[in-house]
C-alpha cells in the first residue's frame, strides 16, 4: 500500500542553532519528499527554516497547514520526545508518531520525571514510535512498554563527501560546544603540566555549520566525546568516518556503533578521561601504523553502515510500515463501525 498520507514534522519553537535533532528531521523529510511522498516540516513561523545545513525539505508554517484541513483519514503528525504531554490536547484525534531521538530523555528534562509518561505513550493517538538507534529501541520496548512492532529504528546517514579520512592529520584535539563540554575544558587544564601534550593543540569547536564542522573533523587527529547521554551520538560517529581517534563517552546511544572503535571512558572520571587520551597518544605515537589501521577500520566500518544510500532505504521502509499501520487502524475502525 503506497504511502498516501501527509506526513508533517513538528519542528517548533523555530531555532537556527545547530541542533542535531532538527537536522535528522529535516533529512526525513527530504528523502520522503524526493522519493515521492507528501511530506513537510512544520515550523511556527511562515518564511523560517533552518539554514546551518542544506536541506531540499519543504517547510510550511502552521497557519499555512491549519488552512490545508487537517484530519485523521489524510494525516500522520510526528512529534519530538518533548511534545509527549502536549501531544493530547494537539491536533486531537488525527494519528501521531512520536520521533524520540534520546530515549534518556522520554520521562522529561533537567532532573524531571513525568509520571505519566508510560500512560501517556499508550495514547490511543500514538500509532508508532520513531527513534535513532537500538539501545534507544530497548529502552522504549522494555521500559516504557512500547510493542517491538509499533517501535521503529531510522538510520542517521553520514555525508561521505563531507566526513571522511584525509590523508593527512594535524596534532588537534578537538571538542565541541554543547554537552559536557566542561569536561574536555578541564581535560585540557590537566594535559598542560603532562609532556606528552606539548606538540598538540586542544580546540573548542564553537557553533558551526555542518561544513565547518566536517572540515575540523578531518584535519584533527583526536576527538574528545563528552556528549551522554546520546540518542544516538551523530558528531562521534562523524569524527570515526573522519579517521579521528575517539576517546571519551560513547553516550549510551553510541553502544551502537563506537565500539570497539573507540576508547571510552566512564561518565564523568577525569582522571581516566586524561590517562586513556594520555596513553592512547603514546601508543600512537610508537606505533603510527597501528593507531592508522584501526582508525581505517573504524572509518570504513561507519561508512559503510551509516552511509546516505542505507539512510533513504531505511527511512522510506520505516514511514511505509507506520502509513501503511494508520490505514489499517482506520479500516478496522470503519469496518466496527
Amino acid at each position: 500500500m503506497p504511502c498516501n498520507r501527509r506526513l508533517i514534522f513538528v519542528c517548533y519553537p523555530d531555532s537556527d542553532e545547530p541542533i542535531g535533532g532538527v537536522k535528522q528531521i529535516y533529512r526525513q523529510v527530504e528523502i520522503l519528499h524526493q522519493s515521492g511522498k507528501s511530506a513537510w516540516v512544520l515550523h511556527k513561523e511562515e518564511g523560517f527554516r533552518a539554514t546551518w545545513f542544506k536541506s531540499q525539505a519543504p517547510v510550511i508554517n502552521l497557519e499555512s497547514y491549519l488552512t490545508m484541513q487537517p484530519n485523521a483519514q489524510t494525516d500522520l503528525i510526528v512529534l519530538p520526545e518533548g511534545w509527549l504531554t502536549t501531544m493530547p490536547n494537539y491536533l486531537a484525534g488525527i494519528p501521531k508518531v512520536i520521533f524520540n531521538q534520546n530515549a534518556f530523555y522520554s520521562f522529561g528534562l533537567d532532573g524531571i520525571c513525568i509520571p505519566e509518561t508510560i500512560k501517556l505513550y499508550k495514547h490511543p493517538d500514538i500509532v508508532g514510535v520513531v527513534t535513532v538507534s537500538e539501545d534507544n529501541r530497548a529502552l522504549l520496548i522494555k521500559g516504557l512498554g512500547i510493542p517491538p512492532e509499533r517501535c521503529h529504528v531510522v538510520l542517521n546517514g553520514i555525508d561521505t563527501t563531507l566526513f571522511y579520512m584525509p590523508k593527512k592529520k594535524a596534532k588537534n584535539i578537538i571538542f565541541l560546544e554543547r554537552k559536557q563540554a566542561d569536561h574536555a575544558r578541564k581535560v585540557a587544564l590537566m594535559a598542560q603540566s603532562r609532556e606528552v601534550f606539548e606538540s598538540y593543540k586542544f580546540k573548542e569547536l564553537p557553533q558551526q555549520n555542518h561544513a565547518q564542522i566536517a572540515m575540523e573533523m578531518r584535519e584533527a587527529l583526536v576527538f574528545l566525546s563528552c556528549g551522554h547521554p546520546e540518542g544516538f551520538g551523530l558528531p562521534l560517529a562523524e569524527a570515526l568516518a573522519c579517521g579521528c581517534l575517539a576517546v571519551g563517552y560513547h553516550g549510551l546511544g553510541g553502544r551502537d556503533f563506537a565500539l570497539p572503535y573507540m576508547k571510552s571512558v566512564e561518565f564523568g572520571d577525569l582522571l581516566e578521561f586524561i590517562n586513556t587520551l594520555e596513553n592512547s597518544l603514546v601508543s600512537f605515537e610508537q606505533n603510527p601504523q597501528a593507531g592508522l589501521l584501526l582508525r581505517e577500520q573504524a572509518a570504513l566500518a561507519i561508512q559503510a553502515k551509516y552511509n546516505l544510500e542505507a539512510e533513504t532505504k531505511n527511512c522510506i521502509k520505516v514511514w511505509e510500515e507506520l502509513t501503511l499501520h494508520c490505514n489499517q487502524q482506520d479500516l478496522t475502525t470503519n469496518n466496527r463501525s
